[in-house]
């Protein structure tokens, strides 16, 4: 099954939020789930790395892990 990330879902992974859900984060931490990312998700990140609304330290530091 194929799964469709939206820009909450990515930073809260990202940061380790307690707002993603357990499924959720199954889902993202298991390596062999297939994951889409659209590029509006993360234009959408990038954005609100730029303006610090994250704990997610930099623009860069969001596409090394992306």
């Amino acid at each position: 099954m194929k799964y469709v990330l939206d820009t909450h879902a990515l930073i809260w992974f990202l940061e380790g939020n307690p707002r993603l859900g357990k499924n959720a984060k199954t889902i993202l931490s298991d390596p062999n789930s297939e994951l889409v990312l659209p590029a509006i998700v993360l234009a959408e990140a990038a954005w609100i790395v730029e303006r610090g609304r994250t704990s997610i330290p930099s623009v860069l530091e969001l596409f090394r892990v992306c």
